[in-house]
């Protein structure tokens, strides 16, 4: 699956995030970023240590805990209030290395939300399971945490 960035209407991010952990259960972003709309154009300040949501932007429930020996990948979005925005992808088996077994899928995001960002997180096999919006961000035993900036979401997770 490969995604074509219509610039007549389309909904991307045109500045890099700088998108990292906060503490605990935050995150940072630490540029101003710039981002798209249905053509419309937004900004959003950058921010250290901003509350994560706790529901996925997509479905209104809670998001699923990622278990020991799994990783998964959630899409970090603004809102036409530059509001954070999160929907949450698939969760996948990881493999003896704790590497994925197969890529997880990055999830759809809805027509009112541009992407700025991605997390990919791996639990290995001595993590607790893992849960966006209330597990720690920046260090929890066994857990892994990938911080990508995007303009656009490609089809898959860029994963090692």
């Amino acid at each position: 699956m490969s995604q074509t960035l219509d610039l007549a209407g389309g909904n991307f991010c045109t500045t890099k995030a700088g998108f990292a952990a906060g503490t605990t259960t935050t995150t940072t972003t630490a540029n101003a970023t710039i981002y798209s709309l249905a053509g419309k154009a937004f900004s959003a300040a950058g921010a250290s240590n901003v509350a994560t949501p706790t529901s996925d932007a997509l479905t209104g429930a809670s998001f699923v805990g990622i278990a020991a020996n799994k990783g998964g990948v959630f899409a970090f979005c603004r809102d036409s209030g530059g509001n954070i925005k999160v929907v949450q992808g698939d969760i996948k088996a990881l493999d003896v290395s704790g590497n994925f077994v197969d890529a997880p899928q990055l999830p759809t995001i809805p027509d009112t939300l541009a992407a700025y960002a991605y997390l990919v997180i791996k639990c290995g096999s001595t993590a607790s399971t893992w849960t966006l919006g209330s597990s720690n961000m920046s260090g929890a035993t066994g857990v892994t945490y990938a911080f990508v900036d995007v303009l656009t979401l490609p089809s898959r997770p860029q994963v090692a």
